[in-house]
């Protein structure tokens, strides 16, 4: 499961930068991220230039997105914290950067879901970054404005680290049960009443302790009328 969550994290930030590079979609809607073969459903929304994901297995932490301020917040809700830090510029051109160039090649036509859409091969790359390319197949919604719906990327394109085992894989992503202009301000701001936590340590610690209560009480018990564990010969002759 922890392998489906990484792979389920990096894919979306490709997502995010994929769609990045095709301004003219629709820049506010609410959907499902699905993940796909993993079982992975993230909650997504964006407005503008933010970004917002809900972590699938921990209730409550939240990431949101900013490209414009090139940062990111997590915050995790049931102990009202937040944790600021930069977006990395070594990783995939984030989602509604304005300085994306895309090359595009359409390589067919196809129904998604229910949308008529266009799928292309993509490279995307920053202006001022021109020798560090990324390559996509996306499928883009002919009755959604042109948004991207469906995304298949190989992880090793991201050019950032992976954990073994990752990197060669194609992941496709896939945003389902789309609301085009449901995303609402609010979504993504921190409430004045949170408190900013000084390390992203300090902020999961809660996250974690929320994981540990789940796992005893999966634990497997013991029955009540199961007799004590019987000592061995070799204990009972001790002395």
């Amino acid at each position: 499961m922890i392998k489906k969550l990484i792979v389920a994290s990096l894919c979306a930030v490709a997502l995010m930068a994929g769609s990045a590079a095709f301004a003219a979609a629709p820049d506010n809607y609410t959907g499902k991220m699905v993940i796909a073969g993993t079982g992975v459903v993230m909650e997504f929304a964006r407005m503008g230039d933010k970004t917002r994901t809900d972590n699938p297995s921990i209730k409550g932490l939240v990431s949101i997105s900013i490209s414009s301020a090139k940062k990111s917040v997590s915050m995790y809700i049931p102990n009202k914290l937040y944790f600021e830090h930069p977006i990395s510029t070594n990783e995939a051109p984030s989602l509604h950067n304005s300085n994306v160039v895309f090359d595009k090649k359409k390589s067919g036509q196809e129904t998604i879901d229910g949308h008529p859409c266009i799928k292309y091969d993509t490279v995307y790359y920053l202006k001022d970054k021109p020798e560090d390319k990324y390559k996509a197949v996306i499928w883009e919604a002919s009755d959604l404005g042109g948004l991207i719906i469906r995304y298949e990327i190989k992880m090793s394109d991201l050019k950032s680290p992976m954990p073994p085992g990752i990197g060669g894989q194609t992941v496709v992503t896939e945003i389902k049960d789309i609301k085009i202009g449901a995303a609402t301000p609010l979504m993504f701001e921190v409430p004045k009443d949170y408190k900013k936590a000084g390390t992203m340590q300090e902020l999961m610690a809660g996250a974690i302790n929320q994981l540990i209560p789940f796992q005893n009480n999966n634990a497997p018990k013991s029955s009540p009328n199961q007799p004590p564990a019987q000592k061995t010969g070799k204990d009972e002759g001790a002395h």
